[in-house]
């Protein structure tokens, strides 16, 4: 009763009760579901942080170069003020540009006194470290039902080139977007502490990797180095109740 006490005060009645219904009740095998759970979840956080860190870097490289071509009114550093053409503008849109313009700025101002760029202004990178996972997705794959015709366009015009192991066809850029948004949601799960109790975390770590090796066929080893996933999922407990 102590240890059940003890977990469910951690996680809380209802976060604990998916456990509990894995484990049929089973108190002590739901406490090590959940704690195995949580080491795994550390673990893909790692793995999403390489793929995040990534694509974002890939993606940008390619917009500022695309951006800038779009007339005097733009440059490289779309994310900056006004700076995002229309097509870009209308993909990333404005409650995004905005929110991670005034994170940007809110870091900005919280930097300590010995902060190297204590008192610099935020830079293009600032702003686009801010951006939501959700945000590079959705340039690929459409955010809404009525937009798949602007990601096509970006798509050949630009994004292609940042994944230049892909199929460069439309059908590549859906392939591509649905692999995505299977990492979108997963990396939700885990920032969120969800269970991962109905994931195929096999598959996720392909998913992982996939987009890896589309950028550079290096990455997906130097993701794997001294990665845990898969030996954590061959010690998921349910294999051995």
């Amino acid at each position: 009763m102590e240890e059940q006490n003890v977990i469910v005060g951690l996680a809380g009645s209802a976060r604990f009760a998916p456990y509990l219904c894995e484990a049929h009740g089973d108190v002590e095998y739901a406490r090590e579901l959940y704690l195995w759970v949580v080491d795994l979840a550390g673990a893909l956080f790692s793995t999403i942080a390489l793929v995040e860190v990534g694509l974002r870097n890939s993606m940008d490289r390619k917009l500022r170069v695309w951006n800038d071509q779009q007339g005097s009114d733009y440059g490289e550093e779309w994310a900056l003020r006004k700076g995002a053409a229309p097509l870009l503008y209308e993909l990333v849109t404005h409650k995004s540009l905005v929110s991670a313009q005034n994170f940007a700025s809110e870091q900005a101002r919280l930097r300590s006194k010995t902060h190297p760029r204590r008192l610099a202004a935020i830079t293009h990178d600032d702003v686009v470290s801010h951006f939501m996972f959700g945000t590079w997705v959705y340039l690929i794959k459409p955010r809404v039902w009525d937009q798949p015709q602007q990601c096509q366009q970006l798509w050949q015009e630009c994004l292609s080139a940042a994944f230049p192991y892909a199929d460069p066809s439309d059908s590549g850029r859906q392939r591509l977007g649905d692999q995505l948004d299977r990492v979108r949601k997963l990396r939700n799960r885990v920032a969120h502490h969800e269970n991962l109790l109905s994931v195929d975390i096999r598959w996720r770590l392909r998913d992982m990797l996939g987009v890896l090796a589309l950028i550079d066929p290096k990455l997906p080893d130097l993701a794997m180095q001294s990665n845990r996933v898969r030996s954590l999922v061959r010690a998921d407990p349910r294999r051995s109740w």
